[in-house]
């Protein structure tokens, strides 16, 4: 706090982030004991969350923070980091549609453990007896990293069609290299069709496969996650989400399915 020039009544949020539950409520008392007892943040109630601990308790705080806001997030390990941060008016423009709450009350734990040990890479099953797929490699992501990573598609921007995965040539009227990117992660859209198949590879069969119409224009085939084969239906909502898709010689490739929307 001197290095940064500031007075602890001046923080109005406290994140501890830590493995060691002892130690993080040994600090937390002495915070509450220093007079920052409102201003220390609970902390999204999820357990420990390793590495990722401080960085998901700091969005779970900004989802609520105001504007002209300072947080401190203060990371134990073998000893202390502290980092000081204060928020701007662009904080409510860059939040993202669902909270870390949001996202925890909507959390699914209908997984059964057989199958969680699986994932984990903790119980070994017969594979598919489908050929593996081929291993993801790091140029061809870095090349379309903005599509892969962010979900970003393109839009023509004389007739306004939306084209995922992106084009240089536009489906309408064939305009050539006139797109502007457009973030389509965010939008939500409606299963047009789907097929639920039972022999494709799958850690999780069966693959239910569905073409959906996002809202405002565009059409993309993806892998749904997150729902019951038996239930879904033409018609329904929903939203995109970051997943694995699989493992191949020992390298995770990640991309975007689409989920059963929450709200």
């Amino acid at each position: 706090l001197d290095n940064a020039g500031l007075e602890a009544h001046q923080l109005n949020h406290v994140i501890v982030s830590g493995l060691h539950s002892r130690a993080r409520r040994t600090v937390g008392r002495r915070l509450a004991a220093a007079g920052l007892g409102e201003a220390l943040a609970s902390g999204p109630d999820i357990g420990t969350l390793g590495a990722a601990d401080a960085g998901v308790s700091l969005a779970a705080v900004l989802d609520v923070a105001g504007p002209g806001e300072t947080v401190a997030v203060l990371s134990l390990a073998d000893g202390a980091d502290c980092l000081i941060l204060r928020t701007t008016e662009a904080l409510a423009g860059g939040r993202p549609a669902t909270s870390v709450a949001g996202q925890i009350a909507a959390g699914d734990d209908s997984l059964d453990y057989a199958k969680f040990l699986t994932w984990r890479g903790m119980l070994e099953r017969e594979p598919p007896r489908r050929p593996d797929p081929d291993r993801p490699a790091g140029p061809p992501s870095y090349r379309s990293e903005h599509w892969k990573f962010g979900f970003i598609g393109s839009r023509d921007r004389s007739t306004g069609a939306i084209h995922l995965p992106p084009q240089r040539v536009s489906m309408e009227g064939g305009a050539v290299d006139d797109m502007e990117p457009v973030p389509m992660a965010d939008v939500g859209a409606t299963i047009a069709t789907f097929t639920v198949d039972r022999l494709a590879y799958s850690l999780s069969p069966p693959v239910v496969a569905a073409v959906i119409d996002f809202d405002g224009g565009g059409r993309f085939q993806c892998e749904m996650t997150d729902v019951d084969p038996e239930k879904v239906a033409i018609g329904d909502r929903v939203e995109m989400t970051f997943r694995r898709l699989f493992t191949a010689d020992g390298v995770h490739n990640y991309f975007w399915k689409a989920r059963p929307a929450r709200h």
